[in-house]
């Protein structure tokens, strides 16, 4: 229950508690001048007789219990003489009948009262109820959703993917393993590269890292490794660089267009001029 709404419950109470007994009170007061009136028996029975409430209800207030206690002692020790009752004329009749009438309007006008306090009562004890059941409700609710997150956060926690901004980008754990292996952490300039480019590409980019790591000091691993996925760059063939590099070092058997083109070549003349040299060389 709320505070405030258990204050105010309570607050209803204590104030209708407080009118019944002020209410009560006066009509014993009233009935005990009734019967002083009319010089009848004063006891706790004859006065919640007269005064429609219980015995029980009279010893309730000290007070009250009290002075009937004292009226009674001192009508005991009064002397006692026989009671006559008075002839019955029309105007004490009617008298009557007019103090039960009022009595009757005072009665109605406290039923009617009792009627609303209680139609009150009823009303806060209805708030209540529907505030207890919107306590259960959202109770459940709050229990659902942890429920939920606690079974997303599971969902998450097994997926092969990780999930890294707002637009779903992934990148897979085979990616996430290599980028752990090497030491380079994820940032935006290099998500968004991971979030253009081919699991193969970034993948031999990485081992172009690994080789380029051994053979010399990368002072930003980061910024090169995004690079090298940007520009696509792999590990070289080192068979293949073996290769071209024995082919370079072999005589070239034969010379290239390109050099045949740009040669001079000798006349029938001259090729005569030359043979006769080597022949008179060889006849020395």
């Amino acid at each position: 229950m709320i505070p405030d709404q258990k204050e105010a419950r309570i607050k209803i109470l204590t104030d209708t508690q407080a009118a019944r007994k002020q209410e009560a009170l006066k009509k014993v007061e009233n009935a005990i001048e009734r019967l002083q009136k009319i010089g009848a028996k004063i006891n706790f029975q004859t006065i919640a007789k007269e005064a429609s409430v219980s015995v029980p209800y009279l010893y309730k207030y000290p007070e009250l219990k009290a002075h009937i206690a004292q009226l009674r002692s001192q009508q005991s020790s009064m002397p006692s003489e026989p009671y006559i009752q008075p002839p019955v004329t029309a105007k004490a009749h009617s008298q009557v009948v007019e103090r039960l009438k009022k009595r009757i309007h005072e009665l109605e006008a406290d039923l009617s009262e009792f009627r609303r306090k209680n139609e009150a009562l009823a009303g806060q004890v209805y708030r209540v109820h529907s505030l207890i059941e919107q306590v259960e409700r959202q109770k459940e609710i709050i229990e659902t959703l942890e429920n939920r997150l606690k079974s997303a956060n599971q969902q998450v926690t097994e997926s092969k993917v990780i999930p890294l901004n707002k637009k779903s980008v992934v990148v897979s754990e085979r990616i996430l393993a290599e980028l752990n292996e090497i030491g380079i952490e994820l940032n935006n300039n290099l998500t968004k590269l991971i979030e253009n480019a081919t699991e193969s590409d970034i993948l031999a980019a990485i081992e172009y890292y690994k080789y380029e790591q051994e053979r010399t000091n990368i002072q930003n691993p980061g910024g090169w490794l995004a690079r090298a996925i940007k520009e696509r760059w792999k590990k070289p063939d080192i068979h293949q660089n073996l290769k071209a590099e024995k082919l370079s070092k072999e005589p070239e058997l034969f010379s290239s267009n390109a050099t045949l083109c740009n040669r001079k070549f000798v006349s029938l003349e001259e090729l005569v001029n030359i043979s006769n040299i080597f022949d008179s060389e060889s006849d020395d």
